[in-house]
């Protein structure tokens, strides 16, 4: 499924060998290798010592703000892996708490880890969450109760127990037409602006966050992941999951069973054993919408497919009006039979300002899988892997993608052209490659989303005797899920 974020915010992986979205950065010009006595004691004393005060004040003053910087950081980083835990710093040293299992704890300390200025990260062992080889829910549907949940799975629950006299925790989240609505209260505001981070990322700016903050309402263990049940319900078009308490209902629609059964898993692992959820999601039997979009370098757009109603159509055609002009944009899209409404469409209106700075793009979306390109004047110098300030560019609208999505993993590949022995070749198109995810690193991505992969002079897609064809054929490409 297209998603524009992140993040952070936990959907699905793509199946491996998914062609996936490939993004070419081409004309990428190749360059040469670049192999990268006691008077004047009596005054000094007074004067060191005032730079030492000096000093310790300034340490002083500034410990506190570096420890607030960096618990922001990693606040955001675990946001952006979907890990609601508790982050504190002591200096540069972090300490987490929550209950998550051993696989997410790891995930959650590689992503602090990960921080600017974070010196090591722990977690705290008396908040780890109970783990079971298959964790699962009890689901009711269509009057029949079994169980749900990938065996092999960790169970994310923790104490249930809701105390006597003390208000349920409630939690509603509704995604219709690609917004997401929530409401609900919460035990502690910690909660309700982990859940707001992470919906912010999938969603955003289409989120409505009604959810209140209740120091009345008691804990429960599906508290700690409720910021993850955010990002599952893209898994069909339309949803609304409501908790109260130890129960949960889940309705909607969704276009195959597999994709019902995929929303009807995770929720359940991510609600806990002690959760009952009961869903009655409809499986219409509908197909994903078919969408391509051209943009050929002369400043205009063309845009095609099948969509479920003349709603999503004027809504895509509106975002692209926007960014291009009206007399720049032909749409040619049509109504289709029996499509469904699946979050995608909902997406696809904001790549349109995404790429409006790129000259040459495309963007096509069937079956929900993702296929592209992205073309542009962006080079390097001949021989090296050192980003340009117009690769950076581009590098910056794929950053954007990323982080809108905290569930993409994506494939950098490094290409070079046919000059030169193949074993410096392959160790530039390597350079190139780290260099690209060096650079989206830095921006915020979490590295274990980002695999670099080089490919030497082997993968060529112009003609090697021209100078033009060299110059495309030393490249990035940038392909959606991990290394096929």
């Amino acid at each position: 499924m297209w998603q524009d974020r992140p993040p952070a915010k936990n959907v699905p992986k793509m199946a491996r060998g998914n062609p996936g979205t490939r993004l070419h950065f081409l004309r990428l010009p190749e360059g040469s290798v670049a192999k990268t006595s006691d008077n004047r004691t009596r005054f000094l004393w007074p004067l060191l010592l005032g730079w030492v005060v000096l000093a310790v004040v300034t340490v002083m003053w500034s410990l506190p703000n570096a420890e607030d910087e960096l618990t922001a950081d990693a606040t955001a980083a675990l946001q952006a892996v979907g890990i609601g835990a508790t982050v504190e710093f002591d200096g540069r040293d972090a300490t987490l708490s929550g209950n998550y299992t051993g696989a997410e704890q790891e995930r959650a300390l590689d992503a602090v880890r990960a921080v600017t200025g974070v010196r090591q990260a722990d977690w705290a062992t008396q908040t780890a969450a109970p783990t079971s080889t298959v964790p699962s829910s009890t689901t009711t549907t269509s009057g029949a109760t079994s169980t749900s949940g990938p065996a092999g799975s960790t169970s994310t629950s923790g104490p249930t127990t809701i105390a006597p006299g003390s208000n349920p925790p409630t939690l509603t989240a509704t995604l219709s037409r690609g917004a997401l609505t929530l409401s609900g209260a919460v035990p502690s505001a910690e909660v309700a602006a982990q859940v707001a981070g992470v919906a912010d990322l999938v969603y955003g700016p289409f989120v409505t966050d009604n959810l209140e903050v209740d120091d009345s309402v008691a804990g429960a263990g599906w508290v700690a992941n409720a910021p993850n049940l955010m990002a599952f319900l893209p898994i069909v078009g339309e949803a609304e999951l409501t908790v109260v308490g130890n129960e949960a209902t889940l309705t909607g629609a969704a276009g195959s069973a597999e994709k019902k059964a995929q929303l009807e898993a995770a929720l359940g692992a991510a609600l806990g054993s002690d959760v009952t959820l009961t869903s009655s999601i409809e499986v219409t039997g509908k197909t994903p919408p078919l969408y391509v979009a051209e943009a050929t370098g002369d400043g205009t757009v063309t845009i095609t497919g099948a969509m479920p109603d003349q709603a999503a159509i004027d809504l895509i055609a509106a975002a692209a009006v926007d960014a291009y002009g009206a007399d720049n944009v032909t749409n040619t899209m049509t109504i289709g039979t029996d499509i469904d409404s699946s979050f995608s469409i909902y997406r696809i209106p904001l790549t349109f300002a995404q790429f409006r700075p790129i000259s040459e793009w495309t963007l096509r979306i069937e079956n929900d899988v993702i296929s592209g390109t992205i073309r542009g004047g962006a080079t390097f110098d001949f021989g090296s892997a050192e980003l340009t300030p117009e690769l950076r560019a581009l590098l910056d609208t794929g950053a954007g993608i990323l982080l809108r999505n905290p569930s993409i993993l994506m494939t950098i590949e490094g290409h070079t052209d046919s000059v030169g022995s193949d074993a410096f070749n392959l160790a530039l198109s390597n350079a190139r490659a780290q260099a690209g995810v060096d650079y989206l690193t830095a921006l915020g991505v979490q590295p274990a989303r980002l695999f670099p992969v080089g490919y030497g002079e082997t993968r060529p897609i112009a003609d090697n005797g021209t100078t033009a064809g060299r110059a495309e054929n030393r490249r990035l490409e940038f392909v959606l899920g991990p290394p096929s």
